[in-house]
């Protein structure tokens, strides 16, 4: 959980968002119960809301309220401790929160992504006496959280590192026959030794493109003469990162092994483009060059996502112009739309610097072969 000065840094920048759109209060509320969508809510109040929903009310002079059930002591007693202004209020219901809001009478009210105000919180609000003016700041939100600051970064860092390390074993714990909940259970094991909370680990049969995406680890067998994905997702003091690598079970799968080297090296020519202020969708093209001129295709020009507190933050739509900035990670992941090899990839997390873009993900080993 953040700090003092951390806290403080977000919310400064959360009150001139608020300025700037004349905002008397913004509500963040999560709903999903799920930590790899966990967002907006925990980012301002640090608080992980697993026994139920939660709700983040900012004022424009800074002070927060924190709304969930379950709260118990020892989460205000660590706001107490490092001299957090966030109010925690036990409970969670449409009245309740209706009841927080109004009581300040706000003219206008910032909501972060609107889709989370059910229609029982909304009825609760506009059965008000003097219900405020509500104002879709999700764009906002996404800016804010699309730049990382220097804690942030220092958490996804490690959690790259652990996903590097754990990497690096897998040989011992990928093997045909072994079923797959029983690797995934190891990951899971060995990313925990090294300090992470966690994390979203996949084995995708390839293709998978076009296929209902399994997230829960079955008792499926690893197979022979077949091709994988699989990833590494540590979550290190709330933060992500991916390291994705594909695995063949082929023997001397030299097919395979090429289109890994394309993509590979289609990456290693964008990264010098990807620089703060350079459009995505851009690269994006240079990237589908790359594979063009080594007669292959992607299956659409997204090159992945951005990555932080949320495992997803957000996707990266080819079809309108994205300017990258300073303090960006994202999970860089072109994939092969190529016949034989559809799916086909390799995911690492990367940092948009003031001079360019620094791979995160230092595990330098290939495509994973044999047994």
């Amino acid at each position: 959980m953040f700090d003092l000065s951390e806290a403080t840094a977000r919310w400064a920048r959360v009150s001139q968002m608020m300025q700037s759109n004349d905002l008397d209060l913004v509500l963040a509320t999560d709903l999903s119960r799920d930590e790899i969508l966990l967002g907006h809510a925990r980012w301002l109040t640090g608080y992980i809301a697993i026994g139920g929903p939660a709700a983040a009310l900012v004022h424009r002079n800074g002070h927060v309220e924190l709304i969930s059930e379950r709260i118990g002591m020892m989460v205000p007693e660590y706001y107490k401790a490092h001299a957090l202004p966030i109010e925690p209020i036990e409970g969670f219901s449409p009245a309740l929160l209706a009841e927080r809001i109004t009581r300040h009478r706000p003219r206008r009210l910032g909501i972060a992504e609107p889709q989370t105000l059910s229609s029982a919180i909304a009825g609760s609000l506009g059965g008000q006496s003097a219900p405020p003016y509500l104002v879709d700041v999700s764009a906002e939100f996404e800016r804010l959280r699309l730049r990382k600051s220097p804690y942030e970064i220092a958490c996804i860092r490690r959690s790259c590192a652990i996903a590097d390390s754990v990497w690096a074993q897998v040989p011992d714990v990928f093997r045909v026959g072994r079923r797959k909940y029983e690797i995934m259970a190891d990951i899971e094991h060995l990313v925990r030794m090294q300090g992470s909370e966690g994390g979203f680990h996949l084995i995708l049969p390839l293709p998978f493109v076009g296929r209902p995406m399994q997230s829960l680890a079955s008792d499926d067998r690893i197979d022979a003469n077949a091709r994988y994905l699989l990833e590494i997702s540590p979550r290190y003091d709330g933060y992500y990162s991916q390291l994705t690598v594909p695995v063949t079970t082929h023997p001397n799968d030299d097919a395979a092994v090429r289109a890994y080297n394309d993509l590979v090296a289609a990456k290693q020519a964008a990264q010098p483009h990807m620089k703060p202020g350079a459009d995505l969708s851009e690269i994006a093209k240079i990237v589908a060059g790359f594979l063009k001129e080594r007669g292959r295709a992607m299956t659409s020009l997204s090159l992945g996502h951005f990555c932080g507190m949320a495992l997803e933050e957000p996707r990266h739509d080819p079809n309108r112009p994205f300017l990258l900035e300073e303090g960006m990670t994202l999970i860089f992941h072109p994939i092969l739309a190529d016949p034989e090899l559809r799916s086909l990839m390799r995911a690492d997390t990367y940092l948009i610097t003031q001079t360019g873009a620094e791979r995160l993900n230092h595990y330098g080993g290939g495509m994973l072969t044999g047994s």
